[in-house]
């Protein structure tokens, strides 16, 4: 009963952070709308990700923590830390427990998802030129953006975004039909930015063999985990002006980690 009662005010909490949320967002709302109309801020850049496989717990995790990013305003030279925002992932503050990537694994952790937000926040925030002061990718790659084009967070890790555009910048996140919609409005760029990761090299999956008494199933052995190489990656962004390429830029480099075969066989 105590644990039902539990969960039921952890949703209650969520859902009504969601609302304050979008109310003290109003206000934001209202400046950026008012700059665009005087054609002074436009919108420049988008980026979405899918979360439509997603689980219940998972996309509610990516719809709370996109509730922080409303209309937020940064303004010119601030800087802004991804944590600092949207604070502790715990029950208590209405997360749910689901997939999380650590230390090359897939396990269950409270917050997953989050990442998916910082994610789209930064490829949206790169799109429009703008500076980055502290970004680290996962040790595996994500489903949901290319690689040297994620944002890992956690309680040791934070994404930092710089305005260094020298005018304010608005930041709107909305999600529709299980997709993640970050938008970045602020002054014309004179430049056009191009993004592509590069792939710089292999690192070759191993093996893993685990030996056991017997196998359920009366087999000699068992692949339980199906081998994926690693990759060493970069990020470059090429500044385009009438249709040619100005300048490139490499932005960030990686390392994936591989994922060896991992077998079960029965010893002799």
């Amino acid at each position: 009963m105590k644990s039902a009662f539990m969960r039921i005010t952890a949703t209650a909490i969520a859902a009504m952070l969601i609302m304050i949320l979008s109310v003290f967002a109003f206000p934001a709302s209202t400046k950026a709308q008012e700059s665009v109309s005087t054609g002074g801020t436009v919108r420049v850049s988008t980026f979405s990700t899918s979360f439509a496989t997603s689980s219940e717990s998972r996309a509610h995790n990516v719809m709370l923590a996109a509730s922080n990013f409303v209309w937020r305003e940064v303004k010119a030279g601030e800087e802004l830390s991804f944590n600092g925002i949207v604070g502790v992932r715990s029950e208590e503050r209405g997360y749910k427990i689901a997939h999380v990537i650590n230390n090359g694994e897939y396990v269950e952790g409270v917050g997953g998802g989050v990442c998916q937000v910082s994610s789209t926040l930064y490829c949206a925030w790169i799109r429009a030129g703008l500076g980055v002061k502290s970004v680290r990718g996962h040790s595996l790659p994500s489903s949901y953006c290319e690689m040297s084009q994620d944002a890992t967070v956690s309680e040791a890790i934070d994404l930092v975004i710089v305005n260094d555009c020298g005018s304010a910048v608005f930041i709107n996140a909305y999600t529709v039909n299980r997709k993640l919609i970050f938008e970045i409005y602020g002054t014309p760029p004179q430049y056009e930015i191009k993004l592509h990761t590069q792939i710089l090299g292999t690192i070759p999956a191993g093996e893993d063999i685990e030996y056991v008494d017997s196998l359920p199933d009366g087999s000699d052995y068992k692949v339980i985990t199906k081998p994926k190489d690693g990759y060493r990656t970069c990020l470059i962004a090429d500044y385009c002006k009438d249709g040619e390429v100005v300048e490139s830029k490499v932005l960030r480099n990686d390392i994936y980690r591989p994922t060896d075969k991992k077998i079960l066989m029965v010893a002799d």
